[in-house]
């Protein structure tokens, strides 16, 4: 399993991704706009568009990836099928905002997934810093 960060929009992407991406990046503070999980060849995502889905057509060299070794993929994966197509929490990354705003239980952003899927505690906003310190704590991973 690789956690899998990016710091730019899908190249398919219009203005408005490139703008969104922008943003997040500068409200996070991060270098970093989107995450997902990679297992075999597959990207396990949430995206605004699909929810969380598996992507195969995906470019490595266009994402950071961190290596966690194989050891949570049967887990990561049977959490993932029991959440494909859960929605995108658009009230979550509204949060970031609009701190009185929650995210929807039963919704998901990248990040979030990505916290679910290597076992960090949650948190109200998750964010990639949050995943990374995750594993630099718990693992001693560091990208």
């Amino acid at each position: 399993m690789k956690l899998v960060l990016r710091a730019t929009p899908s190249a398919s992407g219009n203005w408005l991704h490139r703008a969104a991406a922008a943003v997040t990046r500068w409200r996070l503070c991060s270098q970093y706009c989107h995450g997902g999980i990679v297992i075999g060849d597959l990207l396990l995502h949430a995206t605004s568009k699909d929810g969380l889905h598996a992507t195969a057509d995906w470019e490595p060299a266009k994402w950071t990836l961190i290596d966690l070794g194989p050891q949570r993929d049967a887990q990561a994966l049977a959490l993932f099928d029991k959440r494909i197509d859960t929605p995108y929490d658009w009230l979550g990354v509204l949060g970031f905002a609009l701190p009185w705003v929650r995210g929807r239980r039963h919704a998901l952003y990248c990040f979030e997934w990505c916290a679910l899927a290597i076992g960090a505690r949650p948190a109200r906003w998750m964010t990639p810093e949050r995943l990374l310190a995750h594993l630099a704590v718990t693992r001693g991973i560091a990208p």
